[in-house]
């Protein structure tokens, strides 16, 4: 009995989380966690928008010079696995793999050699303003299903064309530099005839 009591008294002297009007009042640590809770809501929305954009693509970034690929994978939640790679021989070469990953209150992005911070997605843009303190900005536009605009901090506008998928893209141009062939750059994606 004695005990019962001490557990109701002390059951009742602990400080109510409720104020006389039912409202919940809130303390420190429950606003920590709503504003933690509102900033990892906000990166998903910003991978969210970024996978919408790039997909799980491989992408070529066509140039008068050189051309070059970025093939783009989500890896869960928060992490998304970026490869830009030339083709050399009909083979993948010079391949860096970076990452888009949350850093210093931003997604972080090394992209054509420079380091960018993420400051705006949506599932047709995203603007990536260049860290460091300088304003010069890049500009990343869904055009249609297969294409994808980037106009650089000096205006110049580029073009990321889709692919066929990585693994087929590679197999099909280490085939073409065997045989002279132009597979890889042909979107008809060949499967085998089943008989019957």
């Amino acid at each position: 009995m004695c005990v019962m009591t001490t557990a109701l008294v002390s059951c009742n002297s602990q400080p109510k989380t409720e104020a006389l009007t039912g409202e919940t009042v809130k303390t420190a640590d429950t606003m920590k966690t709503a504003e933690e809770i509102r900033t990892n809501m906000s990166y998903l929305n910003d991978y969210n928008a970024i996978e919408q954009l790039f997909g799980n693509e491989n992408w070529l970034l066509a140039d008068q010079k050189d051309s070059s690929y970025l093939y783009v994978s989500r890896l869960g939640d928060y992490s998304v696995n970026t490869y830009a790679y030339k083709m050399i021989k009909g083979d993948s070469a010079q391949v860096k793999h970076g990452r888009m990953e949350r850093g210093n209150n931003t997604i972080n992005w090394e992209f054509d050699g420079n380091p960018l911070a993420i400051t705006g997605a949506t599932s047709t843009r995203i603007v990536a303003a260049a860290r460091g303190g300088d304003s010069s900005a890049y500009e990343f536009i869904r055009l249609d299903a297969n294409r994808i605009q980037v106009t650089c901090p000096d205006k110049q506008k580029k073009i990321l064309q889709k692919t066929l998928p990585l693994s087929l893209f590679l197999i099909r141009s280490r085939y073409d530099f065997a045989h002279g062939t132009r597979y890889a750059f042909d979107s008809v994606e060949f499967s085998k005839k089943r008989p019957g």
